[in-house]
């Protein structure tokens, strides 16, 4: 394909470089400029379920939307006995599903006054997902008592506003930690949001973010099956044959082992309750053996006592760091207005029993 024209050549290029190539001849020419462009991909901002900011708009009887004025806000969450939604019956066509919203019938239908005298309204019973407030959140944070406006100017200028001399010259707040995902998720619509508050004349700050750090993700096994989908891992068994090779069945069907982060989409998850389970199963009764039922340590000669292992004498330098130990614990009683020496031995002993990987 034949991409020249003039003394504009592009050919042989990849991507990357022929964009460049290409933005650098048309602002040569004044007929344009480089610009990063954002737009928004199948943002489910509409949720089906009871936690969740409402939507500050009521529809009317013949299905106009109206947005709620100022006076009416903000909208709360009704009291409600039960959060699961209304399922639709498999036998009527006409049914269908609604959200928990949906049965709270008198938050549902309310009478308001938006102008042409009292009429009747119904609220949107779908809610937001959260994002409408945690999206500029951190702003709320330095502000938090302010009914009168979103932030305080002084405020937000003072915590989060441009700070070259600390290399920060966007502003916003400095260091951001999250997961991965959220530079595709959260923070991509949190910089939405301050933006358009920046060009409205809200903010100093132009970014809500400077820095980001990403902490790591849980990992664990998942498995899939021939079609590509993930099985419960939990229900996977693991089978070793005779000559040492290990296969994956998930019922009776062989599945693929792959390593990755732990999620509820990769059906790799462990609860809480499976965890307390197996730590209550693991470390209680070494405790109570330990301890006692009573929470005291048995005798000494008392059958449920064990005896301390006997540990290799400590090399040359581990023995002078205890002993520095022992003096900094030593100067520490002593300001306490403890005598010398009086320390918990509990802490000694914890110093023995790692002293192999200290």
């Amino acid at each position: 394909m034949n991409s020249a024209q003039g003394d504009l050549d592009i050919n042989g290029m990849g991507k990357d470089e022929a964009k460049a190539t290409m933005i650098g001849w048309l602002e040569a020419r004044g007929a344009g400029r480089g610009a990063v462009t954002y737009r928004l991909r199948d943002w489910l901002f509409s949720r089906q379920r009871y936690w969740g900011e409402p939507f500050p708009i009521v529809w009317d009887e013949d299905g106009g939307v109206h947005a709620l004025p100022e006076s009416m806000l903000p909208v709360e969450l009704p009291e409600v006995t039960d959060y699961s939604p209304r399922s639709y019956d498999p036998d009527d066509a006409d049914s269908s599903p609604e959200p928990p919203l949906g049965k709270a019938t008198e938050w549902v239908e309310v009478e308001l006054d938006l102008g042409d005298g009292p009429r009747t309204y119904y609220r949107e019973t779908n809610t937001m997902p959260q994002w409408a407030g945690s999206c500029w959140y951190e702003m709320r944070y330095i502000d938090p008592t302010d009914d009168k406006a979103l932030v305080d100017p002084a405020n937000e200028a003072y915590w989060m506003g441009p700070r070259p001399q600390a290399g920060n010259i966007s502003g916003g707040t400095d260091l951001y930690v999250g997961g991965v995902e959220h530079a595709v998720l959260h923070l991509l619509y949190a910089r939405f949001w301050h933006k358009v508050l920046f060009d409205l004349g809200h903010v100093s700050s132009s970014e809500p973010y400077h820095r980001l750090f990403n902490q790591g993700y849980v990992q664990a096994y998942a498995y899939t099956d021939s079609r590509g989908q993930y099985v419960p891992a939990d229900e996977v068994e693991e089978i070793t044959a005779e000559d040492g090779s290990t296969s994956y069945l998930w019922q009776g069907q062989p599945v693929r082992r792959e390593y990755g982060k732990m999620g509820k989409s990769l059906k790799n998850i462990v609860t809480p309750d499976d965890m307390y389970e197996g730590l209550r199963r693991r470390h209680l009764p070494r405790l109570r053996d330990e301890h006692g039922a009573a929470g005291r340590r048995p005798p000494v000669g008392h059958p449920r006592r064990r005896r301390q292992p006997t540990l290799p004498a400590a090399p040359v330098a581990q023995r002078h760091r205890r002993d520095h130990r022992r003096a900094d614990g030593d100067r520490g009683e002593r300001r306490r207005g403890r005598p010398a020496g009086s320390w918990p031995r509990r802490s000694w002993a914890c110093v023995r029993t790692t002293r192999g990987c200290a």
